[in-house]
């Protein structure tokens, strides 16, 4: 048993299954893309050598029949399906809720047929399913500092508070690696030059910057959307200089992952926070 829907560009959803005016029979893209192997042949012995690989893009097709109020719900689907618009399909099973962003190429329908069909073509250029719900992480854990009976004797008895966690392990089960946007906030004081380490890889990523208190730093890692910014006193700013040239754009493995941080002063001012999308091949 499956769930299909569909948002527009507008926000506005659409279920494709248990909807009583279509019955998807077909859907086209679901499993993982062609990968595009670039090789060459070798001249001195066997065989060849290959120079890349990466995934093609995504073609996802829906294939339906349109069984009520026919012309009405035919024209409803462009709604759904506006051509040259960006829509995002979401699909879940008995293992996997995810979505996916593509543009429509197409949707064409047989107005002259008995029973119509409508067949609609959406272009996905980045090719991984994402699950609906995101991974986060925050270096830091909530201690209780009070049990139930209790009884307040004083005021400013506090309730809990923050321990910082200098070491996480984040589990990442999607198929692939993913990059990852890193959120470092300065609580209470300043915090000079943090660097976050990935423990397996031996890699790291350095910021020589000083974070006032209340300061925002966000690291975003993922492909085609690297960047660094600072937000100070509600304006935000570009802030890639900041990165040290022997840092590394840090990803989140397939698996066991674990990350761990430093600073050359104001360790216990900083809260950093791991936001992640895990990522599937094919549902």
């Amino acid at each position: 048993m499956y769930k299909l829907s569909v948002k527009n560009d507008k926000g506005e959803a659409l279920s494709l299954t248990n909807n009583k005016n279509y019955t998807v029979y077909k859907i086209d893209g679901l499993t993982p893309p062609v990968a595009n192997i670039s090789q060459s042949d070798n001249s001195t012995m066997d065989g060849g050598v290959i120079n890349n690989v990466r995934l093609a893009k995504r073609n996802l097709v829906i294939y339906m029949t349109i069984d009520n109020d026919v012309e009405a719900s035919r024209i409803n689907l462009y709604k759904y399906f506006p051509p040259k618009k960006t829509v995002s399909v979401y699909f879940s099973n008995g293992s996997r809720n995810v979505y996916i962003e593509g543009t429509v190429e197409v949707i064409e329908c047989d107005l002259f047929t008995n029973k119509q069909v409508a067949q609609i073509s959406i272009i996905c250029p980045k090719p991984y399913f994402k699950e609906v719900d995101e991974l986060v992480t925050q270096f830091a854990d909530i201690n209780s500092l009070f049990e139930f009976p209790f009884s307040i004797v004083a005021a400013g008895i506090e309730f809990s508070n923050i321990v910082s966690n200098i070491r996480k392990t984040i589990i990442n089960t999607g198929d692939v690696e993913s990059g990852v946007i890193i959120e470092l906030f300065a609580t209470g004081g300043s915090v000079v030059n943090p660097i976050i380490y990935d423990v397996f890889s031996r890699t790291f990523l350095k910021l020589h910057m000083t974070l006032l208190q209340s300061d925002t730093v966000t690291i975003n890692t993922n492909q085609g959307e690297k960047s660094i910014t600072l937000t100070r006193n509600g304006v935000t700013t570009n802030a890639m200089g900041y990165m040290t040239p022997d840092s590394t754009w840090l990803q989140l493995g397939a698996g066991d992952n674990v990350f761990t941080y430093g600073v050359d002063s104001g360790s216990a001012n900083l809260q950093i926070t791991f936001k992640s999308q895990i990522l599937y091949g094919g549902v």
